[in-house]
């Protein structure tokens, strides 16, 4: 195994998987927020959500400029998610994977 393909599956791989990590409890405070279940006036959940959102946003706001909004459903997000999951869990092993062979 090459240097490079070290530093991917023992770097970039959880990096992905705490990233995905974040978008799923961005979601999930998001839906408390439009739900009602927790305030958004409560400053303790509302720096959580910046914090968050933070991370999300960069990520998530080139492809919100191309897919839009289909509804209330933010397509961007999805597509962005998605493309996190498959690089995380197919593109990455399949570059580490072939010098284990």
């Amino acid at each position: 195994m090459s240097f490079a393909q070290s530093i991917i599956a023992m770097f970039v791989q959880p990096i992905l998987s705490l990233i995905l990590l974040v978008f799923f409890a961005y979601v999930i405070i998001s839906w408390l927020f439009t739900l009602n279940i927790v305030s958004p006036n409560n400053p303790t959940a509302r720096t959580i959500y910046s914090i968050l959102a933070s991370v999300v946003e960069p990520i998530v706001a080139p492809f919100r400029k191309i897919i839009p909004p289909l509804g209330n459903f933010d397509m961007g997000f999805f597509f962005a998610a998605m493309l996190l999951y498959w690089v995380s869990r197919y593109l990455i092993p399949g570059v580490v994977m072939p010098a284990l062979a």
